[in-house]
């Protein structure tokens, strides 16, 4: 790759023109995107990226939490080249193909055959539409015809399509959009973040698993089909919820018969330290939502895993109209599903999901010794390579501040300083770096998170923090 500031430069202007003039960019404001004219990256590999003027950065958010191998790993081009030579489209409407069938049968393996069918999308917005469908069908085939309702979490982010944001927990990413779909409730998230003082992460746990008991109860458990959550929230800064509320929903989820949907599409493929978060706690979902570390991005897939006792209940005579209706052109690519296990085959032989544990903890130990440092920082949370560092609000009056909110601020100050990281809202820096990350990867990201808050307090002013 080139050195930063070696680069070829060539037709800079004309492609930011022709992307400004054509290009309208995901979760943008485009008027001010028009003004900056945005980088072009030009080419990745490793955990670099390399723009239009050669300039090298450090990518801290592995593309979009995705690129779990790294960029440009050649065992999983070249599984895609190959598989593109042999058969490049079989649509699961009319036929199957092989490697749609051996993925099927690898991810049942690796979740210990709890799951007994796997159901492809193409994206993670995609899974959670399909599980939310899967869902009420279910109850519907059981005869059971008043189970629509959906429950998630505040702050939970489910993916972008009608569905998937009718499940979201983000007023802002829903209120310009309704009505949505109905029957959608949001529980209180157990952020250990914002326990009162006083108590422990796992008594406000139980606070909040309360919390949902009664919102069951208010709704009946006999009109809810679904309870849909992240293990690792992560979209408005992160938060590790503890595994006794875990154990809290799979104990209630059971007695009332709500199916429960685990969203690991963030999470899963060795993101947390373990192949899936679930591990963790050894508490497993009813249903699970896979997409962004399938492929680590190399491909468009997503994936919704369903256990034998939802799969036999769509099963019957052609006149009893059972069969699931839904299912997208696309869904079990065998493209894609070969990049898939191409990209699990490294993640395996690499040692990615142990070196995710061990680079994230030293990451996470560095990062709260930063926060001892500097007030700016309110919170730290993180799980393996997932981490989120809540930063303070500030009352200062500067045309800066009052037109960025920190996240952003932050954010655009560690890219110019060669380091891309991702603003979770308003007040959170997120990192999502690929599980190749090194010791030395995350000392460059301490280094420049240091400089980068030590320029940000002097413009903020010490004295001006308030708590999120």
């Amino acid at each position: 790759m080139p050195e930063q500031g070696q680069g070829k430069g060539k037709g800079k202007g004309k492609v930011t023109r022709q992307d400004a003039a054509a290009v309208w960019h995901c979760w943008n404001q485009m008027e001010v995107y028009l003004q900056q004219m945005f980088t072009v990256i030009d080419d990745a590999e490793g955990v670099e990226m390399t723009d239009q003027d050669g300039k090298v950065y450090l990518d801290a958010n592995s593309s979009l939490w995705n690129v779990n191998i790294g960029h440009r790993n050649q065992k999983v081009i070249h599984a895609i080249t190959e598989q593109f030579q042999r058969l490049d489209h079989a649509s699961l409407f009319l036929s199957t193909n092989s490697p749609a069938v051996h993925l099927a049968k690898k991810l049942k393996e690796m979740t210990g055959d709890r799951y007994g069918h796997v159901f492809y999308t193409n994206s993670g917005s995609e899974a959670t539409d399909t599980a939310i469908k899967i869902a009420r069908q279910y109850f519907y085939n059981r005869g059971e015809t008043e189970r629509y309702k959906v429950i998630s979490l505040h702050r939970g982010y489910h993916g972008s399509t009608l569905g998937a944001i009718s499940a979201c927990g983000i007023p802002y990413d829903k209120r310009a959009f309704g009505p949505l779909m109905p029957g959608f409730f949001q529980a209180v998230v157990p952020d250990p973040f914002d326990a009162p003082e006083g108590m422990t992460a796992d008594e406000w746990a139980e606070v909040c698993l309360e919390e949902l008991r009664l919102l069951i109860e208010q709704e009946g458990p006999e009109t809810v089909s679904a309870f849909i959550a992240e293990p690792v929230q992560g979209s408005e800064g992160v938060c590790v919820i503890p595994d006794s509320y875990w154990r809290g929903v799979r104990e209630l989820c059971d007695r009332t018969g709500i199916l429960w949907i685990s969203d690991e599409i963030a999470t899963g493929f060795g993101r947390t330290g373990r192949m899936f978060a679930a591990e963790h706690s050894g508490i497993w979902p009813d249903l699970m939502l896979l997409a962004k570390g399938i492929t680590s991005g190399y491909l468009p897939l997503g994936a919704v895993l369903v256990p034998k006792i939802v799969f036999d209940e769509f099963l019957g005579s052609v006149k009893l109209e059972r069969e699931f209706v839904h299912g997208f052109t696309t869904s079990g690519h065998p493209v894609a599903c070969a990049a898939a296990l191409a990209n699990i085959e490294v993640i395996e032989e690499e040692g990615l999901v142990a070196n995710s544990a061990a680079a994230g903890s030293y990451l996470l130990e560095g990062m709260l010794a930063l926060k001892e440092r500097f007030p700016s920082i309110v919170d730290v949370q993180g799980k393996g390579l997932l981490l989120g560092i809540r930063l303070a609000k500030w009352t200062g009056k500067s045309p800066m501040t009052a037109e960025w909110p920190p996240a952003m601020l932050a954010m655009n100050f560690l890219a110019k300083r060669g380091l891309i990281t991702h603003a979770a809202g308003t007040h959170a820096v997120v990192l999502a770096p690929s599980l190749t990350f090194t010791a030395e990867h995350c000392d460059r990201v301490l280094q420049a998170f240091a400089q980068v808050l030590t320029t940000l307090e002097k413009i903020w002013g010490r004295e001006k923090y308030v708590s999120t």
